[in-house]
């Protein structure tokens, strides 16, 4: 590269009011001085200053070359000064990269006044990748006019009006940036002209100090029709004008991928290259994600798609290449995935026609990355092989082992909810709950775990729950009990209850739990219930999934079954027949068991037997707790007892233990005279736990505390209820009494004034009877 310097000054004379161009040193040989005059003096005036100002024009004709000028005021010369560098060839180290890299900028400004910045100085990305992103929308358009001024025939010069010539600098930085290298440096410019209609450059810099009455930049004709005018100043500017490659040019730039790199510079595109699309393409898949793609409307990426397209189908693209096109069509198919049908349709047909006839329909299924949808997989494959539909039809035919592969390609091209495929989920349904075809629910598994369609396989699972009959269920539970329990186990996830605790009773049934029976009904109701059992059709199906059909139960699963149900919910479930061997047969009675027997007492599918088990159970209960009056209880005790026949040992000591609890706190005003105490001085195993029972019932503060038997009525019924004989009395019996007048009746003596005592004798004479009277004096005076 041959590069001349020269150096003017351009002063206004007062007198003629022209400007005159002073040349300040010889001109050197080889340099058109009089070409780069015209344009000096066309492009910059002596006044008014306008500070410093850089200009780049291509001389025209047979001289060629490329004038650089950089203008400023001088106070020491009187007049604007132009240090002008003229060059012919191709650039080398001494010429900037670009033109617009040698403006100085005020950070810039060094000692010695520099005109032009350092040869190696560039626009820094990060700064210009905010100014793009700030220009919001008037940043396509200037990039679609900047296109359009390498058009044939070329497009209007630009205009653009800013508040001082850095950002005017900026713009033509952004454009430079956009353009292919060799467009760049043949980009011609001046950050400040006071008449745009004498300068000749392509993109033309004014400030609010532009005369209107010499340029207006507001005026109807000349921003619609002689220029392109970009106004940041509020006014108007040119309507708005864009294209495709500007378009996406400005989303790069939004996105943080500056449209050209370092590696473009050594390209040097043909003409009808150097705006392609593709390049942008490969480009945009460098961000890792495109956070600004809502500035694309779809018009803009219907192009984008179909110059993809074409590369598909047209070009023969390296592997690396076709990757591109593929990564793209991925990318955008996850934000618009209608707009990248025809490109969707471009790859897979490569990639099928790339393949050998026997394997095109298994490339083909290996598509689904494309986002093909119904219509484009239809068209494939209405191209390369027989519907699918058909295909499965077919084979629903034979075993779901030879669904598999129509069945994918169904589901794959979103046909999933044809009526053929909802047949084929049918009837794996069916196949999974029967215990008949155990091989084939092995295989309808397999194919499921093969096909890894979530959606499908909930499908499955929903219509094998929604007719899940015991018999079924179990075989659901023995599925996951076999080889295949894992991958069912990972299904569970939003699938039906019903198939959830069947798999989950597989799974635990199997090693290394070995969960059976109360052990595995509750840990189900742990994991899948909250801890509780909530209405009768769960309990009988978890009824199902832990116990056979018929059968009977170990009692200590039994007793523990209430920990997660309801005694109300077993009889409502129609289980309570399965429990009569607790109710009849209890380990211990605690509260569980009273309550099964309550909500039992009236079922008709108890026998008479236990009927009344369960209501001597419940009688008796309620009798300790002051539910029940002592007349009813005991004229409905025998009756009972002789209907239940023998009982179990602990359930009559329990039943023992309440009655005679019920019988202690009982006033002795009404215990004397019943039948009670009859009851219990005829039997050896009531005596005990009714000497007991005493003993709580002065503790508990009742009607055996001293405070109470301090009221002389009640005190003389007692002594009479304890010193009436009994037919069939033992004499345990009347060791007790004896007992227990000295420990109760002696202690309340002592309580009592001598009036007291009259009333106590008064009491007895009336109510019992003289010889209870006389009795009273002779215990008194033992």
């Amino acid at each position: 590269m041959a590069i001349r310097e020269l150096s003017y000054v351009l002063r206004r004379d007062p007198a003629t009011g022209t400007d005159e161009l002073t040349l300040l040193a010889a001109v050197p040989e080889g340099v058109p001085d009089d070409l780069m005059e015209r344009i000096i003096t066309a492009t910059h005036r002596a006044a008014p200053a306008s500070g410093a100002a850089l200009s780049y024009t291509r001389l025209p004709g047979r001289h060629g070359g490329g004038l650089l000028c950089s203008a400023r005021p001088d106070e020491e010369w009187a007049g604007l000064r132009v240090d002008a560098r003229y060059a012919v060839g191709d650039p080398d180290g001494t010429w900037p990269g670009r033109p617009i890299d040698a403006w100085r900028p005020r950070a810039l400004v060094r000692p010695g006044h520099d005109p032009f910045a350092d040869p190696d100085r560039r626009w820094d990305g990060a700064l210009l990748g905010k100014f793009a992103r700030d220009a919001g929308r008037r940043l396509a358009p200037f990039l679609a006019d900047v296109r359009r001024l390498f058009a044939d025939p070329a497009g209007r010069q630009i205009v653009v009006a800013e508040h001082d010539q850095e950002t005017v600098a900026r713009w033509i930085a952004l454009a430079c940036a956009s353009l292919p290298l060799s467009y760049a440096r043949a980009l011609t410019f001046t950050t400040h002209t006071p008449d745009p209609g004498t300068a000749p450059q392509q993109i033309l810099g004014i400030g609010p100090d532009t005369d209107p009455a010499v340029f207006d930049r507001c005026d109807e004709v000349t921003r619609t029709h002689l220029f392109r005018v970009h106004d940041g100043l509020g006014g108007p500017g040119s309507p708005r004008l864009t294209d495709t490659w500007a378009e996406v040019t400005a989303w790069l730039w939004c996105e943080g991928a500056p449209p050209r790199t370092d590696d473009d510079t050594a390209h040097v595109p043909a003409p009808d290259d150097a705006f392609t699309l593709l390049p942008l393409v490969r480009r945009a898949l460098d961000r890792e994600r495109w956070e600004h793609l809502d500035l694309l409307g779809d018009e803009t990426l219907r192009d984008l798609v179909a110059a993809v397209r074409d590369a598909a189908e047209r070009d023969k693209p390296d592997g690396d290449a076709v990757a591109d096109l593929a990564r793209f069509c991925v990318r955008l198919g996850e934000h618009r995935p209608s707009l990248v049908q025809p490109l969707a349709l471009a790859l897979a047909r490569r990639r099928v026609d790339a393949a050998s006839p026997r394997d095109a329909m298994t490339v083909l299924e290996s598509c689904t990355d494309l986002h093909l949808d119904e219509t484009s997989w239809r068209t494939l494959r209405a191209e390369y092989g027989p519907p699918p539909e058909d295909e499965l039809r077919k084979m629903l035919r034979y075993s779901c082992d030879t669904w598999e592969k129509p069945l994918h390609a169904l589901l794959s091209s979103g046909a999933g909810t044809s009526p053929v495929v909802e047949e084929a989920a049918e009837r794996i349904s069916r196949v999974l709950g029967s215990s008949d075809a155990r091989r084939a629910g092995e295989d309808a598994i397999v194919l499921l775990a093969a096909l890894d369609d979530h959606g499908f396989t909930r499908r499955v699972l929903e219509r094998l729950a929604g007719n899940l009959t015991e018999h079924r269920v179990r075989n659901l539970r023995d599925l996951a009990a076999s080889s295949h329990g894992d991958w069912l186990r990972t299904q569970l996830d939003g699938a039906p209850l019903a198939v959830r605790l069947a798999v989950s009773a597989g799974v635990l049934g199997r090693a290394p739990h070995h969960l059976r029976g109360a052990d595995l009904l509750i840990r189900l109701a742990e994991q899948h219930l909250d801890g509780q059992v909530p209405d009768a059709p769960t309990l009988r199906l978890l009824w199902a999934l832990v116990w056979p059909a018929s059968g009977q139960l170990p009692r200590e699963d039994l007793s523990r079954i209430t920990q997660v149900c309801s005694a109300s919910l077993i009889v409502e479930a129609k289980l309570e027949i399965r429990f009569t061997p607790w109710l009849r047969h209890p380990n211990r009675v605690g509260s569980a068991l009273v309550d099964f027997a309550r909500a039992a007492v009236h079922s008709s599918r108890l026998t008479t037997s236990e009927r009344a088990t369960a209501r001597l159970l419940t009688l008796a209960d309620d009798f300790e707790r002051g539910h029940e009056p002592l007349g009813r209880v005991m004229e409905t005790l025998p009756v009972l007892e002789d209907r239940a026949g023998e009982l179990d040992p602990t359930l009559r000591d329990a039943i023992d233990y309440r009655i005679a609890r019920g019988i202690a706190r009982t006033d002795p005003v009404d215990l004397f005279g019943s039948k009670a105490l009859r009851y219990v001085a005829g039997s050896m195993r009531l005596l005990g736990h009714y000497r007991e029972a005493v003993a709580d019932a002065r503790r508990e503060g009742g009607v055996l505390a001293p405070d109470s038997l301090r009221d002389p009525r009640r005190l003389a019924a007692l002594f009479a209820a304890w010193r009436t004989g009994h037919r069939g009395a033992t004499g345990a019996w009347r060791d007790a009494t004896d007992e227990l007048l000295v420990q109760v009746v002696g202690e309340a003596l002592r309580q009592l004034d001598s009036r007291d005592v009259d009333e106590v004798v008064r009491f007895l004479a009336r109510r019992c009877g003289e010889d209870y009277a006389r009795a009273w004096h002779a215990w008194c005076r033992r």
